[in-house]
């Protein structure tokens, strides 16, 4: 296939699956969601699935450090790090990052907010600003690859 074709291709050609945390959901269950897809973010959405932010494995890193930063007071308070931050809610620890691209974003636009800006991953949102997917630097050699 020729560079004509390759940009008539849009975010929706590469997007995968994506990983979704609701906002209401606990700590268990996040660290169990990113164990079992083994990845290291995942992304936070609403009860409509509307973008609200992330959540990384480095988040979680830097509050199980803070909060045993802070380990001696808390254990004068009969109160132990892990299991208050086993009450965190994910809409508690979200990271508000809010960049995302549309279905219909054209692939180089796509590639310029992966690659410059070396993220992870990126949210793909619809016309009604539901996470419908997810772009990663493998799922879009994946699609380029093909042509």
């Amino acid at each position: 296939m020729n560079e004509e074709n390759i940009l008539k291709l849009v975010a929706k050609d590469a997007m995968i699956k994506p990983i979704l945390i609701y906002e209401d959901d606990d700590s268990e269950k996040i660290l169990k969601k990113l164990k079992r897809e083994d990845i290291n973010a995942c992304i936070v959405v609403d009860k409509d699935k509307r973008l609200i932010g992330e959540i990384s494995d480095n988040d979680i890193i830097k509050l199980f450090l803070h909060q045993v930063k802070y380990e001696p007071l808390v254990q004068l308070l009969n109160r132990g790090y892990r299991r208050n931050f086993l009450y965190k809610k994910a809409k508690d620890i979200v990271s508000k990052k809010k960049v995302f691209v549309r279905k219909e974003t054209p692939i180089n636009e796509v590639i310029e907010v992966v690659f410059k800006n070396e993220f992870q991953y990126v949210p793909v949102l619809n016309d009604n600003d539901e996470v419908v997917g997810v772009i990663t630097p493998s799922s879009l050699i994946n699609l380029l690859k093909k042509y």
